[in-house]
């Protein structure tokens, strides 16, 4: 039998880290309603004081959000950042505090203020991350939160691009373990599906919580640390996670049949997509052929490719990543271009 933990020793173990940031554009009474719905039964299921919010240099996010904890329970604690330091910064601060205050935590789970993740799967989340470490013997374990489908919850353009860049990363780990003659430990539960390495919602064993999300970061290539920290929560953790030797695997969790609210549309979609390629592969010294034929290997099976504008993306998100691959590795030669592929399916 796998070892099993019960709702109270479960809730001692686990500590919740929710950065929050909300657009200008979504009015008060909609932020007030989903930190409501990510907040309010936590304390169902971990201790109240183990949760931390943080508001990542928004104001009215935090005055909302002071108004709305002590409603829901005592002992949540809120932590204010001054200045918006992206979502990364604020899962580093909250992570610190909650590490610093809670020796007892073992796990902590990461969710998304915007009512997405709920707390009734932070239980599945751990225990599956108990399961892994003790089945297996090891301390550094991730476990993802996987959505079934990520265009139904954040539309096309941005669901097919995530799951490309998904592709792309797993390559490039693989490629580069290999070459190491080591093999990446990833379980992805959903046959034939990528592993959902974009989704937001995920558990960290404490270990690996400390060496990955609360330290300052390794190496941020040709981003700045701003930039870093606005674009690394999700693709940079998970890399430098399987570069550790950290076992990784999905568990089910439903998600918004559309998003309510978003800030994505505040970042320039080529850019957003195109910086985190070219760290992933800036970070896993590939060069610049060998990323162009990852690239050429994913994009023509996505079905972004069905019309003018999503081939336009597609193109022009190759090219700015490859671009700065090129610009990192400075004696590099020019990328080949992408293969023109016959008009027939």
């Amino acid at each position: 039998m796998h070892g099993w933990l019960d709702g109270e020793a479960l809730a001692e173990v686990t500590g919740v880290v929710v950065p929050a940031y909300f657009s200008a554009r979504t009015d008060d009474e909609t932020v007030t309603q989903l930190l409501h719905m990510t907040l309010a039964d936590l304390p169902r299921v971990v201790t109240p004081s183990a949760v931390v919010l943080v508001t990542d240099g928004d104001d009215r996010t935090a005055r909302l959000a002071e108004a709305l904890l002590p409603r829901l329970a005592q002992g949540m604690r809120l932590l204010r950042l001054p200045e918006n330091q992206g979502k990364l910064g604020a899962m580093r601060a909250g992570t610190r505090a909650l590490l610093d205050a809670h020796s007892q935590v073992r796990y902590l789970a990461y969710l998304d203020g915007d009512g997405d993740h709920m707390a009734a799967v932070v239980p599945r989340l751990v225990r599956t991350a108990a399961h892994v470490a003790q089945a297996r013997g090891v301390a550094d374990v991730l476990v993802i939160g996987s959505r079934a489908s990520r265009t139904r919850p954040m539309g096309w353009l941005r669901g097919e691009l995530e799951e490309l860049l998904d592709q792309v990363t797993v390559d490039a780990l693989t490629y580069t373990l290999a070459r190491q003659e080591r093999v990446l430990d990833v379980s992805c539960l959903l046959p034939g599906r990528v592993c959902d390495i974009s989704s937001g919602f995920k558990v960290y064993s404490r270990s690996l919580a400390t060496s990955v999300v609360a330290a300052e970061p390794q190496f941020t290539g040709t981003l700045s640390r701003s930039d870093y920290d606005h674009y690394g929560p999700e693709t940079m953790c998970v890399v430098e996670a399987a570069l550790m030797g950290a076992t990784l695997i999905e568990a089910q969790r439903p998600t918004w049949d559309g998003q309510p609210t978003t800030a994505f549309g505040e970042f320039r979609v080529v850019a957003l997509y195109g910086e985190l390629l070219a760290w992933v592969w800036q970070r896993l010294d590939i060069s610049v052929e060998n990323a162009a034929a990852m690239f050429d290997n994913r994009a023509p099976a996505r079905e972004l490719r069905t019309t003018g504008d999503g081939t336009q993306a597609l193109g022009q998100v190759r090219q700015y990543a490859l671009e700065r691959l090129q610009a990192w590795r400075k004696d590099a030669a020019d990328a080949p271009k992408s293969l023109s592929l016959p008009p027939f399916f």
